[in-house]
């Protein structure tokens, strides 16, 4: 029952200190996961949810790393009443999984599919190296539209990573379109309901940056549904804190790597209507160089391939370290991605076209 029930195998998402294991599902039912003979629920503040279609179970990063596996149990709903709800029997299923190290780490960069996964999907595999992280930097759905654009994002997960390596997961501009645009932080890791983060995982520190849509908000192609100004300089304050707290986040103890992940390389600044916030990115760059001193600034957006490094021509506002633009989709007829190991001395980076 769990097998038709379940459509993707989970992804665990990486934000904050915790992975966020999220499953898809087609019918009503109860999601928990279990590690090491502890379970962990999704639920509303104590009531366990089962009219949703989108489950996130959040556990403890440490416990799973341990375990190295866990169990994902299914129950499916027969009928939810007042009284004596009525459950099928469970469904268990059972995944390894692979925590990040500390050095040597092969990222696997995909943005923009744009709602098409099967060369990106070859592109990932082209990589032939086993991949300890993926990261999905935006726009891989083409709108927000219908659940089954969402799915996207899982069905790039359940091929590259079969539930069993961590995922980091961004927001980009075309996620913010479509019927379903106001919920979609329900279908993707959020902390404190945010789109905008950092997170470990084993010796890599990451801050995601959520840069919102790509035109003005008042746009007539937004149709009055954008609000990205005023959301953005929430993002600001978000990183003056980090910055203020930098011992317990980039400069805490076992950080072997520092990354930026957003879907827009906003030290760029773009021809009109794309040329916005330029005094707000100014002063996100200039954070980021001053302070964080990220290794790598990984994007997308542009569609095309290339590392941009401090002080060349795509710089514009102040890169603080290389930028890596890593996605390249060609309709239906090819897609290319990044892989890059992250080493003691310097990354490896190169393009893998599938």
């Amino acid at each position: 029952m769990a097998k038709r029930l379940v459509l993707f195998d989970p992804a665990v998402f990486v934000a904050g200190r915790d992975y966020q294991i999220f499953l898809r599902v087609g019918a009503d039912c109860a999601v928990s996961v279990e590690i090491d003979g502890k379970r962990f629920f999704d639920h509303a503040n104590g009531v366990i949810r089962t009219r949703t279609r989108i489950h996130r179970v959040t556990v403890p990063q440490t416990a799973l790393d341990k375990t190295q596996k866990y169990t994902v149990v299914v129950s499916p709903l027969i009928e939810r009443k007042p009284y004596f709800s009525r459950f099928a029997p469970e469904e268990r299923l059972d995944y390894p999984f692979h925590p990040v190290p500390q050095e040597n780490i092969n990222v696997y960069h995909i943005a923009d599919a744009h709602g098409r996964s099967t060369h990106a999907i070859r592109s990932a595999a082209a990589f032939g190296k086993q991949i300890d992280l993926l990261v999905l930097n935006g726009d891989i759905v083409n709108s927000a539209d219908r659940l089954t654009d969402i799915d996207t994002i899982y069905r790039l997960s359940q091929a590259i990573t079969h539930g069993s390596i961590p995922v980091v997961c961004v927001r980009g501009n075309h996620d913010l379109r479509g019927r379903y645009a106001e919920q979609f932080g329900d279908y993707i890791p959020t902390v404190d309901g945010k789109t905008y983060y950092t997170l470990r995982a084993g010796g890599l520190w990451a801050i995601v940056l959520d840069t919102g849509e790509d035109k003005p908000d008042n746009h007539p192609e937004y149709g009055g549904t954008i609000c990205c100004e005023p959301f953005r300089r929430e993002e600001t304050a978000f990183l003056q804190r980090v910055v203020a707290h930098a011992d317990s986040e980039y400069n805490a103890p076992g950080v072997t790597h520092k990354l930026v992940i957003a879907h827009n390389p906003v030290t760029n600044v773009a021809e009109p209507p794309f040329d916005i916030e330029q005094d707000l990115f100014r002063q996100w760059a200039a954070l980021l160089k001053n302070d964080v001193r990220p290794e790598l600034f990984l994007a997308g957006h542009y569609h095309r391939c290339f590392v941009s490094d401090p002080g060349s021509a795509f710089d514009t506002l102040g890169q603080a370290c290389p930028v890596v633009v890593g996605a390249k989709p060609e309709g239906g007829k090819a897609f290319t991605g990044c892989g890059i190991t992250l080493k003691k001395d310097k990354p490896d980076i190169a393009f893998y076209r599938g």
